[in-house]
């Protein structure tokens, strides 16, 4: 399932092959195939990983201070440490992290009406159930 949940962020994609892509997800099952299905389709220079909000916070920080962007953020929701949803409060909130560029998709195993509704509050671009696959990736590229 592929949720459009902001449809002016989705006609105005302009991420391109060959950027910086940031996988967060606690499963290392759902990374390999995450990594795998990227290096298929050639859609990423560099994969970065993160295993939960915190270490992902950490990334965006350093890419932020470098100067230079993530084309890609696939976040997981539930994660420890600290979870999706407050991984994108903090990107909310702290001018300096909103001013990195970069466009969010979440993946969830969930189909919760509340967590889509939480979702729809955040500036993301996408809600894709997982597993993921190339073909639901493809879709939103």
């Amino acid at each position: 399932m592929i949720l459009h949940l902001n449809q002016d962020r989705v006609s105005e994609r302009q991420w391109n092959c060959g950027k910086r892509i940031l996988l967060v997800d606690d499963n290392n099952t759902s990374l390999y195939l995450a990594q795998r299905i990227l290096k298929k389709l050639e859609l990423a220079a560099e994969i970065l990983i993160a295993r939960d909000g915190q270490e992902a916070l950490n990334i965006i920080k350093a890419v932020g201070q470098s100067g230079q962007e993530l084309g890609l953020i696939l976040l997981d929701i539930n994660m420890p440490v600290m979870d999706g949803f407050e991984l994108l409060e903090e990107l909310q909130n702290s001018a300096d992290l909103r001013s990195v560029p970069c466009h969010i998709v979440l993946l969830s195993s969930s189909r919760h009406q509340l967590d889509l509704a939480r979702a729809s509050k955040y500036p993301i671009v996408d809600f894709i159930q997982k597993p993921l696959s190339p073909e639901k990736l493809a879709r939103f590229l």
